[in-house]
């Protein structure tokens, strides 16, 4: 071998072993030294489709009316310098809009045409011919304040960014988490300031909110910390239950401490709890918990505020409650229980204890 290629191949080598492990290495290493730990095979063998999958786009989208104007009445709403905006809807390029795109054209044509009715209501009384006109803006602007919701649920739940967080092609959450709650907040804030509107529709938010609708959605896009939690809950149920059936097993064969005194074995075991339960799964397991709990609160405080599909109010529930017994989370604190319960049996065989033993919770 050429000295060049040595050299080339010793620095992929080197680089390789210096990167950071991740959160499934880190898994696979805790569940095959409490394997060697106790002298029993422990089957752990993640699976990418472990987690519910969100429902088809076509299941979460709802129907709108659409609002169609006459000539005349288009025509007369020049009143009102609605013109620019309504030709810009029926365009060309307004008719493909993407969903954020059409949220940031209703939440600029609310309040245009609000204002536009206070204006006719102005100068109703001097001009008696507006009022087919007012009352025509009046019907326009109470469907508008009707369909919002819908929109801002169709806009933001049937986009791509926000698909993104829940799909199943990622990886977990890293294992150096410091910043990604704020983060996750920061990212959501403009959405949870858009989904009040849908409480007080004559709430009126600022233009610059409005012209900077598009960041935000690539700030949502540019993230995939959802997703990652989703695999990381996975990945962390599927362990648990692999070391909780590891452990049972073993403890049904023959004994590893004789009359609970502990022995060189015990020792091993120890180490292990110490070193990779203590010191690598269990600060893993509570960044995740904590991450989820802002993560849940936000999507919770989101779907709150606007009209679900049965279908997909049925997938939230099944990913976001720990008491929905047929649920994710549900079989996640299962999980946690086993887990824990088979660490203090094993612990307890060999008259050990663990203060810190700890199930984490939401």
């Amino acid at each position: 071998m050429h000295k060049a290629c040595l050299i080339a191949l010793l620095s992929v080598t080197i680089l390789s072993g210096c990167a950071e492990p991740t959160a499934e290495s880190m898994l696979r290493d805790y569940t095959q030294r409490v394997s060697n730990a106790i002298e029993h095979p422990i089957d752990f063998k993640p699976n990418q489709s472990s987690y519910p999958i969100l429902p088809p786009r076509r299941e979460r989208r709802i129907e709108i009316p659409e609002l169609r104007e006459g000539l005349i009445d288009v025509l007369r709403l020049r009143h009102c310098d609605l013109l620019p905006l309504i030709s810009e809807r029926n365009s060309n390029l307004g008719r493909v809009m993407t969903p954020s795109q059409i949220l940031q054209y209703e939440l600029r044509f609310l309040p245009a045409i609000q204002q536009c009715e206070q204006y006719l209501l102005n100068r109703v009384s001097e001009e008696a011919d507006l009022t087919p006109l007012l009352t025509r803006v009046q019907e326009i602007r109470e469907h508008k304040e009707t369909q919002l919701p819908y929109v801002i649920w169709n806009a933001l739940y049937s986009s791509p960014e926000m698909e993104q967080q829940f799909s199943r092609s990622t990886t977990p959450l890293p294992i150096q988490s410091s910043g990604q709650i704020n983060f996750i907040q920061q990212t959501l804030d403009p959405f949870l300031v858009i989904a009040q509107v849908t409480q007080e529709t004559t709430r009126a938010l600022e233009a610059e909110f409005i012209q900077s609708l598009e960041s935000y959605y690539e700030q949502l896009y540019r993230t995939e910390l959802g997703s990652q939690w989703l695999r990381s809950i996975a990945l962390l149920t599927e362990a648990m239950n692999a070391v909780a059936d590891g452990i049972e097993q073993r403890l049904e064969e023959r004994p590893i401490c004789f009359n609970r005194q502990p022995n060189n074995r015990s020792t091993i075991i120890q180490n292990v709890f110490r070193n990779f339960y203590a010191s690598e799964f269990q600060p893993y397991l509570a960044s995740t918990d904590q991450f989820g709990q802002r993560w849940i609160s936000l999507q919770n405080e989101l779907l709150s505020a606007l009209p679900v599909p049965k279908s997909s109010a049925d997938y939230f529930s099944t990913i976001f409650d720990k008491n929905h017994q047929n649920g994710f989370l549900f079989a996640y604190e299962q999980a946690k229980v086993r887990h824990i319960a088979a660490w203090q049996k094993l612990l307890d065989h060999c008259g050990l204890t663990a203060g810190s033993l700890t199930a984490g919770h939401f």
